[in-house]
């Protein structure tokens, strides 16, 4: 599987489509009812899974190439591969949230704060400033990132554009590369990957920043990768990302920049 259909999983991409369409289509009809039963999929056929959206099994290969996959066996696919990874959570954690469930929390509690205290420190924000003006200064201002983190840039777009800055945000693949490729050299890139991985999983997107100069803005815990050597900025999120705690230093590492651009461009916006 290309690295075109892995950018989200199939579960994400078919809960964004039934969130935001405002057609209520027999599209719609199909996505929705692939949610409702959606732990019974992997093991159905197309012939299976036609009958349980009560359409064809036409419909369904059109519905596979509507969401973006060349077909059914495509879609089937990335739904094995989001079956392969059943829990973000370790067993060790599980089994103590079984056997004391308040110790557990203490201690997940305890690495949520461990990274926004990282996050916040001194050293990690001193360039803030200087991130503010570019984020004031740019041309254009994209977001790239995947799977969960889609939400920390729709979080970044909604406080931006309340102080008259849009900021690009997309999902799929496809649009990711054609932004990064069209992007110019008084733009900004915001790449937002807590673990680092972005630039590996997503080859051709990131040669497409670096050929297109513009500034690029790290958001990750990864913040020694040789990758970062073409980035301008690099804005650490914490240190931790056991049981998926990491999402918490990259909202606190977004808030920071947007705090920032208000302190030093929107007070009007008060």
């Amino acid at each position: 599987m290309n690295d075109a259909k892995t950018m989200g999983s199939l579960e994400e991409k078919l809960m964004s489509y039934v969130s935001t369409t405002p057609q209520q289509d027999a599209n719609y009809d199909i996505a929705l009812a692939m949610l409702t039963h959606y732990g019974k999929l992997k093991n159905l056929s197309l012939a299976e899974i036609a009958d349980l959206c009560y359409v064809s099994k036409a419909s369904i290969s059109r519905f596979c190439r509507f969401m973006g996959f060349d077909g059914f066996r495509e879609l089937h696919d990335c739904l094995l591969q989001d079956f392969s990874i059943r829990t973000d959570y370790s067993r060790t954690f599980y089994d103590k949230l079984c056997a004391d469930p308040q110790a557990a929390l203490q201690d997940y509690s305890e690495e949520v704060i461990r990274n926004i205290r990282v996050t916040t420190a001194p050293e990690n924000t001193e360039r803030l400033a200087e991130m503010a003006v570019a984020l004031a200064n740019s041309g254009r201002i994209a977001f790239f990132s995947h799977h969960f983190l889609w939400d920390i840039g729709r979080h970044l777009q909604s406080k931006m554009i309340r102080m008259d800055r849009y900021v690009e945000l997309y999902l799929d693949y496809t649009q990711q590369l054609a932004c990064a490729r069209s992007l110019q050299k008084n733009d900004l890139a915001i790449v937002c990957t807590v673990g680092g991985s972005y630039p590996m999983r997503y080859p051709t997107i990131w040669n497409g920043l670096i050929t297109a100069g513009c500034p690029i803005l790290v958001i990750t815990q990864n913040t020694s990768s040789s990758y970062w050597n073409y980035a301008r900025f690099v804005l650490g999120c914490g240190v931790s990302n056991r049981n998926d705690v990491g999402k918490y230093g990259a909202l606190m590492a977004v808030d920071l920049l947007t705090l920032q651009y208000l302190r030093q461009y929107g007070k009007e916006y008060l």
